[in-house]
């Protein structure tokens, strides 16, 4: 199955029970656990935004335990940016006012891997013509 990006506003949102997004991310987390939805890459800026997120407002032991649970499920997949991507993700970083640097990456790495779809609840991204931002437990690569 294809892949799709996720981004720090769904993850953080998923974990943290005391964010208003939770109950609109809980179910994309699931539907990925589940194989109802696809399988998704996440940036490791990302998953540091994320873990130093939870570790804030949550505390250490739940950002090591989602860690550990992203580690441990073979549905998610953390990668990095290649340097090509990484100056093409400065590029737009200094394009897009609205995009912050971890943005500027996810974008970055969906243009230079060839990926369309996005989980992410920042509406910064709709800047980005060649994204389609996923808000709810939607698979894009099924048929409705």
């Amino acid at each position: 199955m294809p892949r799709v990006l996720i981004d720090t506003t769904v993850l953080f949102a998923a974990t943290y029970r005391q964010d208003s997004a939770h109950d609109k991310a809980l179910p994309i987390l699931s539907g990925i656990d589940t194989a109802a939805l696809p399988e998704v890459v996440i940036l490791d800026y990302v998953l540091a935004e994320t873990l130093n997120g939870l570790t804030t407002h949550a505390g250490h032991d739940a950002a090591v335990d989602f860690l550990d649970r992203i580690e441990e499920n073979a549905r998610f997949h953390i990668e990095s940016l290649t340097a090509d991507a990484f100056a093409t993700a400065k590029a737009l970083f200094r394009q897009y006012e609205q995009f912050s640097l971890v943005d500027a990456c996810i974008v970055a790495y969906m243009q230079n891997e060839g990926f369309g779809y996005l989980y992410a609840f920042d509406d910064d991204f709709d800047a980005a013509a060649d994204i389609s931002r996923l808000t709810t437990a939607t698979n894009p690569y099924q048929p409705q």
